[in-house]
């Protein structure tokens, strides 16, 4: 797909023109600049119809990265590549495609990438004189931008598309269930049992004494106070949040790699991390031995052959 491009050459007033020069149409050379990987949304605080960018997928974030750009009159340029990656004439992305070998843009205080998206920038020193750049298309950027007095330095805020660290987790099942590993992928903050059962996995054990009742069997609907969604954590148990004294009572007092799916969250995590869990830890065979039984008597042991 081509794009319009700009090389920011000389941004700035002189005798009221603007001085840019407006390069040819290329087409964009990385996926970073693929404006799927973003989504404008309304800014519900602001009464105007201000746009926001976001990430497009669960999998990235948009990080805000500050940076000053020198400028004065001798040298006014942002030295800076410009792409309108997306635009339905009232709001776009603008991008930035690349950096001019030898520009001011080489200079900032850190490096600006391709694929960062413009959200605000003002003189430095002056914050008064911020404008915001963010869901804007490509003329309405560029009209910002010369708004500011090019001999000064400029501080440009962007919004950068980062991959978050992610879980990928094994959920395991009892023999009985003679059932292949399913695999997940979930990122920080996500709750145990509710990412297991939107895959559609039977996590709560219909055999497991309730804690709260003391007797009998069935599910609180997540409320932890059950007990019967419990899962062990074979691995990645650092990777999760820490029990609350009420689950360290209900679980892992006694079992220290238990855990209350319900009530479990992913993280904090700084980097990838595996975690296997095994679900529904009463099933798996050797927890009871062949003489206990329920409450109706029934032995506990699970049966293969069931």
């Amino acid at each position: 797909m081509v794009m319009l491009t700009c090389v920011l050459a000389a941004f700035g007033l002189l005798g009221g023109t603007l001085r840019a020069h407006v390069a040819t149409r290329v087409q964009r050379p990385t996926m970073s600049l693929d404006p799927t990987d973003w989504k404008l949304l309304s800014r519900r605080d602001q009464a105007d119809g201000s746009l926001t960018l976001a990430a497009a997928e669960a999998g990235t974030e948009a990080q805000v990265v500050t940076v000053t750009i020198p400028r004065s009159e001798d040298a006014p340029s942002l030295g800076l590549l410009l792409d309108e990656i997306a635009s339905n004439g009232d709001a776009g992305i603008v991008a930035v495609e690349g950096l001019i070998k030898g520009g001011n843009g080489e200079k900032a205080t850190a490096p600006l990438l391709v694929g960062d998206a413009l959200v605000a920038a003002a003189e430095v020193g002056r914050p008064a004189t911020g404008v915001s750049l963010e869901g804007l298309p490509f003329d309405s950027v560029v009209e910002r931008l010369s708004s500011l007095d090019s001999a000064i330095g400029v501080v440009v805020s962007v919004k950068r598309l980062v991959r978050k660290p992610r879980a990928t987790v094994t959920i395991r099942f009892p023999q009985v269930e003679e059932r292949a590993d399913e695999v997940l992928t979930l990122y920080e903050g996500a709750n145990l049992r509710r990412a297991m059962l939107s895959s559609g996995m039977v996590l709560n054990d219909p055999l497991a004494r309730r804690f709260d009742a003391g007797v009998g069997t069935g599910d609180c609907g997540g409320e932890g106070t059950c007990c019967t969604c419990a899962v062990e954590v074979a691995k990645g148990l650092d990777a999760l949040s820490k029990p609350s004294s009420q689950e360290i009572q209900m679980v892992t007092s006694r079992f220290p790699r238990w855990r209350l799916a319900c009530k479990t969250t992913l993280g904090p995590i700084e980097q990838d991390e595996e975690i296997v869990l095994r679900v529904q830890p009463r099933n798996w065979d050797g927890f009871y031995s062949e003489d206990e039984v329920d409450v109706d008597g029934k032995p506990l042991a699970r049966d293969r052959k069931r």
